[in-house]
């Protein structure tokens, strides 16, 4: 009787099992540690001559408020203006809506004005979005034809490396001082979870404190 396969396949399972106690050690017998979760990168800029191009778009481009009305961000001098550029369909985007909520609790409604910003092909389903979760801001729409507008939503230092065709990726923040002149360009201001917590406590102190340090510069 041929007694090969047999061994093949016992010593196979030996060794599996085996191994099984020792698969979470390390060469020297220590655990290894478990891979750390992915983790959204921080992409902003405040060179001057990126936020100047880019605050410049702001003011000039043709937006309309929700009763079809002119608006200019030069309206709202006077505060600190986050500037959010986002879509309903985007799931990073609403996710920060929680922080963002909290960050203006923290630095007051009066100093720091919240606006989101639409496209026009999202302006319709995006209104729908801010009325059934009850979000308390401004809602503008960039009233530029699809296909038109990404000037405005590209810029190529904010893009990673990895990705450098991005043009039109969400969510964008600009932050306005109350002159109206560009503070800084943030693709995440505070990098949350899918559920819309922050990943880091201290990155929600630190734009609060920001915030309100800019609000109250004259």
């Amino acid at each position: 009787m041929n007694h090969t396969p047999m061994r093949l396949i016992l010593g196979t399972v030996l060794a599996l099992v085996t191994c099984l106690p020792w698969a979470a050690m390390a060469g020297d017998g220590a655990p290894t540690a478990p891979t750390p979760p992915a983790v959204q990168r921080v992409m902003r800029t405040d060179n001057p001559a990126e936020l100047a191009r880019h605050v410049a778009a702001l003011h000039a481009a043709p937006f309309k408020d929700t009763a079809g009305q002119p608006f200019h961000f030069d309206s709202l001098k006077g505060k600190v203006v986050w500037v959010n550029q986002w879509a309903h369909w985007c799931a990073p985007c609403v996710a920060e809506f929680r922080v963002m909520r909290q960050v203006q609790e923290l630095v007051g409604a009066d100093k720091l004005e919240i606006v989101l910003v639409s496209r026009l092909r999202d302006w319709e389903k995006d209104q729908a979005y801010v009325k059934e979760h009850d979000l308390p801001w401004r809602q503008v729409v960039l009233d530029l034809p699809p296909g038109t507008s990404k000037a405005l939503y590209a810029d190529v230092s904010m893009n990673p490396p990895e990705q450098p065709a991005i043009g039109t990726a969400f969510p964008m923040s600009t932050f306005l001082g109350r002159d109206g002149e560009g503070l800084r360009f943030d693709r995440h201001p505070v990098p949350v979870t899918p559920a819309g917590e922050p990943q880091n406590q201290h990155d929600v102190d630190l734009l609060v404190r920001t915030l309100t340090q800019w609000a109250g510069q004259s």
